[in-house]
């Protein structure tokens, strides 16, 4: 491939990701291993991300179980509704097998996850992990009225399969296999988990 051909691809990827935002949620007690995730999805697939720094695991105002809820509430939420662009929801330890936009054009995509389905019967029907997420401007602007209604931080997966299904008019897809795994880290959530990487 000519330098030329190089340079017009790299622009052609910088040109669609602009049209995407990704944004991240991590807290600042995990500074470094977030800034590596950032580094990875820059330096593998070539997008840029900003990093929201959320709340840290007290086992008082802040769970395990309500962290990232209040973290993407309280800092990210109305960042994402005011840049008026699809985000790409990701958390700090994705790591991306394939280029994560080359997905369906749907309003909702849950790219990388750990298990589950939404067509499950309930109480079965929550997708586990939400490692990465796609969301259309349309699919934002809903989020960010479903979640603000919300009075009680829960887990967020089970969050974002209650959005999902609350919302049937978004057109929603869950890639299968998934396009990515979580990188093993020690982590507060969930700590010394070993995921196959799959």
């Amino acid at each position: 491939m000519t330098r030329r051909k190089v340079v017009t691809k790299r622009r052609r990827q910088r040109k669609s990701s602009d049209k995407v935002k990704f944004f991240m949620i991590s807290y600042k007690g995990n500074k470094l291993f977030a800034k590596e995730t950032q580094k990875a999805l820059l330096k593998e697939w070539g997008y840029r991300s900003k990093i929201f720094w959320g709340y840290k695991i007290d086992r008082k105002e802040y769970t395990h179980t309500n962290v990232i809820f209040k973290g993407i509430k309280n800092k990210m939420l109305k960042k994402m509704n005011e840049m008026k662009s699809s985000i790409y929801y990701i958390e700090d330890d994705v790591r991306f097998t394939s280029d994560p936009l080359n997905i369906p054009k749907k309003d909702i995509v849950w790219s990388v996850y750990r298990k589950g389905k939404l067509t499950n019967k309930p109480p079965h029907n929550v997708i586990t992990g939400s490692q990465a997420i796609y969301f259309s401007k349309k699919a934002v602007k809903a989020l960010y009225k479903h979640m603000n209604n919300r009075k009680r931080a829960i887990q967020i997966d089970s969050y974002f399969s209650e959005f999902i299904r609350d919302n049937p008019q978004l057109r929603f897809h869950q890639n299968v296999p998934s396009i990515g795994y979580e990188e093993t880290h020690e982590s507060l959530i969930d700590k010394y988990r070993d995921l196959d990487k799959k």
